[in-house]
């Protein structure tokens, strides 16, 4: 009983039910994104599509938003994404077994770009948001200044 107890008051003061009013409405990026998603994993040298789920929630009091990802067989990971009213960006930092990446997320038009902050050339492209399904992308930046986009990932809210 005491374990469930102390589960449940760690889920209370992880989660959040909003976003918090301090956040302004023009940086809330990743706003749309709460909830659960059924989505596709496309590794694009190799055509390989994986099937999984991307749940996302409103964390410490609303300044924030984690999710996990889950990739059966291949991926089990979560990001945290922080505001930085100071940047008026988003601090991310990517954690799986073995590994942190941390980005920047800036937005960039209609896309939110979140750069690497150890390799520039590495980014995670939200090309899409809408309210029903999303697109992501994980891309490299050649030489040439071009785009190579190594996974697409294409996901559909769950009803």
């Amino acid at each position: 009983m005491r374990r469930n107890a102390s589960k449940k008051n760690f889920i209370e003061a992880l989660t959040s039910e909003r976003k918090n009013k301090e956040l302004p409405e023009e940086c809330n990026f990743f706003g749309k994104l709460i909830g659960s998603w059924k989505i596709d994993y496309i590794d694009n040298t190799t055509s390989v599509v994986r099937k999984g789920e991307w749940h996302f929630s409103w964390v410490l009091e609303g300044m924030a938003i984690q999710d996990v990802i889950v990739l059966p067989g291949f991926e089990y990971g979560t990001t945290l994404r922080v505001f930085n009213p100071d940047t008026r960006g988003w601090d991310v930092a990517y954690c799986f077994t073995g590994k942190i990446m941390r980005f920047e997320a800036r937005k960039q038009g209609d896309r939110i770009v979140l750069t690497n902050t150890e390799d520039d050339r590495r980014k995670w492209v939200f090309a899409k948001i809408e309210d029903k399904r999303f697109h992501w992308q994980d891309v490299v930046v050649k030489d040439d200044g071009k785009w190579h986009v190594n996974f697409d990932l294409y996901a559909e809210r769950m009803e």
